[in-house]
């Protein structure tokens, strides 16, 4: 019987169209190259069709649960972040719990000879295998302090409290799983010393990439003029709390200098207060079936963002098409890029604005 490899994901990676979507894709499709690979995720009746996709380079097993982290923040989203909040648990261990879901993993080490599983995101980690075999954690980021940085920046009460509370339950989580695997792999040096110094042991860099073949070439671009584009799941709440800061803070900034500029937020699932910021200037496209299209249309790309983790793809995304970027010190964290020499950095709402604009009049632009 040939051995297999076993990845256990909190969603499936298709659409590819968000960081984490991304990385397990890929994943996935590199290493079905070498390994006869079988993807265990939990799946919501709407994305079985995703299934059909997947299983051009792997075996897949979805679980059927009503929603999965896929889905934009609904009713009953919200009402389970707020029971929450009394319990032990995190949300996301909450969220991700399937008593089938074991099950149906068990079966699997039952019926296939597997050599090998690996984790995508801590809360994965809590359902083991049946009998002894290495296990990898891929961290996509630290992802309490993602939460404990969505805490401190975020506006809102509410959010604030969840975050707050959430961010301390998901250390307790993310530790556990730290050291109950065999390996811990990390985007960035910085995500990795902070798995190492908890648990002595060395975590391995594996940073995020773009597949270039996937991204039209320079010479095919159709640049608009004036063209700013955000690209980013938008139910992501650093995400959406990074247009909203650039809409109303930077973008009115940016007018006044270059009158015809105009934005591009895409990204899946936008919250009604994002959706709300689309004006003359401004549109929200929602979910689209290729971000590439709208980035071969930029003058500029940005990531503007102020709270969050690990590593960007929508910078490198950007970088891939040969298209300027300004971002915040966080937006570029983790990646290995200097200002002004691969993207221009900027904090302040006047210092992102007049980035902005020293790319859109072609003033001395770093190049990728």
């Amino acid at each position: 019987m040939n051995q297999s490899l076993l990845v256990v994901a909190p969603y499936l990676p298709w659409p590819a169209d968000f960081g984490g979507a991304i990385r397990i894709h890929e994943f996935i499709r590199h290493l079905s190259r070498e390994r006869h690979v079988i993807l265990l995720a939990p799946a919501a009746r709407s994305e079985m069709e995703a299934i059909q996709h997947l299983k051009h380079m792997c075996d897949v097993t979805a679980v059927p649960v009503p929603w999965t982290f896929r889905q934009p923040a609904g009713v009953a989203k919200r009402v389970a972040q707020a029971r929450s909040m009394i319990t032990r648990p995190s949300f996301v261990e909450l969220a991700s719990s399937e008593p089938r879901f074991q099950a149906v993993m068990d079966r699997l080490f039952m019926t296939r000879s597997i050599e090998l599983v690996q984790y995508e995101f801590p809360q994965m980690a809590r359902y083991r295998p049946l009998r002894d075999c290495p296990t990898i954690l891929d961290n996509h980021n630290i992802e309490h302090e993602l939460l404990a940085s969505v805490a401190r920046s975020t506006g809102s009460l509410y959010r604030r409290t969840f975050n707050s509370i959430e961010w301390r339950k998901v250390r307790r989580l993310e530790r556990v799983a730290w050291t109950s695997v065999s390996l811990n792999l990390a985007t960035s040096p910085h995500d990795a010393k902070r798995i190492e110094a908890f648990t002595g042991e060395s975590a391995t860099v594996v940073p995020n990439g773009v597949n270039v073949q996937d991204t039209p070439p320079a010479s095919r671009r159709e640049r608009i003029p004036g063209r700013v584009v955000f690209v980013g799941a938008m139910r992501h709440q650093p995400n959406a709390d990074g247009a909203k800061w650039y809409v109303e803070r930077v973008h009115p900034l940016v007018l006044d200098a270059v009158p015809h500029a105009t934005l591009e937020i895409v990204g899946a699932d936008p919250p009604p207060n994002v959706v709300s910021l689309a004006s003359e200037s401004i549109t929200v496209t929602g979910r689209v079936n290729d971000t590439a299209v709208h980035l071969s249309q930029a003058s500029v790309a940005i990531a503007p963002l102020l709270s969050g983790g690990g590593t960007r793809l929508k910078i490198l995304d950007a970088f891939a098409a040969s298209v300027p970027v300004v971002s915040t010190t966080l937006g570029a964290a983790g990646l290995d890029v200097v200002s002004d020499k691969h993207l221009l950095v900027a904090n302040t709402p006047h210092e992102f604005a007049n980035s902005i604009i020293r790319v859109l009049r072609g003033d001395n632009l770093p190049t990728t």
